[in-house]
């Protein structure tokens, strides 16, 4: 599926929702950070083709719903390798810590994870696309939909989350009402991501975790603004 197409000189934001493998379609949202208003929906299921998409709309700033960095000290995930947390005292990363903290869960990053081979491919796509030039930073659609709409958000992956998040991210990003029919909850997450990654480039974002092992940016409390 696509949907637009971002225009030549239009300063965007991407947002990815990922899957571990490439046999599935991963989403794409780009979004204008002029007017945050929808740009193109998409889909890529290769690096390869990925790439292809940036390089197409050169986006400002990457936004991936999906875990970008391991613990501190730690080179894998891999259960079998000596390799351990430069902190034995907690598990998973500080930002997945501060976000247990908020009462919002998470998969942590850990050892026997099993969302290790979307972490490993998250990472890999990561490196790829700042090797190319590009700003990555992490996000966590879950997180942005709490934050935003509130702890109400019916679970993931029933008609009742996209029925809930359709109607959200409609009056949020212009020009989407069009295609609200068309969407699927990895599209609305792929949007939620590149709106999160809008705020961050707005300074709306508050900062979890640390600069040495990885920062995610999740949407400033309504408390904090």
């Amino acid at each position: 599926m696509t949907i637009g197409k971002a225009s030549g000189g239009m300063m965007t934001v991407l947002g990815i929702d990922l899957r571990s493998s490439p046999q599935h379609d991963s989403s794409v949202a780009i979004l204008s950070e002029s007017d945050m208003s929808l740009c193109e929906l998409t889909s890529f299921k290769t690096n390869e083709e990925l790439s292809r998409i940036v390089l197409d709309n050169r986006p400002k700033q990457i936004a991936i719903g999906t875990p970008l960095t391991l613990p501190s000290g730690m080179c894998c995930l891999d259960q079998a390798c000596p390799c351990v947390s430069d902190n034995l005292t907690r598990k998973g990363r500080q930002c997945e810590i501060e976000l247990a903290q908020m009462g919002i869960s998470c998969f942590f990053t850990s050892k026997g994870s099993i969302i290790t081979t979307l972490i490993y491919r998250a990472i890999a796509i990561r490196k790829m696309l700042e090797g190319m030039g590009y700003p990555v930073i992490e996000v966590y659609p879950h997180a942005s939909k709490v934050i935003l709409f509130g702890d109400g958000v019916p679970p993931k992956n029933s008609q009742a989350s996209l029925d809930f998040l359709v109607s959200r991210l409609t009056p949020m990003i212009t020009g989407l009402n069009g295609y609200s029919e068309s969407l699927d909850i990895h599209s609305c997450d792929a949007l939620l991501n590149a709106y999160t990654g809008l705020l961050y480039s707005e300074k709306s974002t508050e900062a979890l975790g640390s600069d040495h092992e990885g920062i995610l940016a999740v949407p400033k409390l309504i408390s904090s603004q």
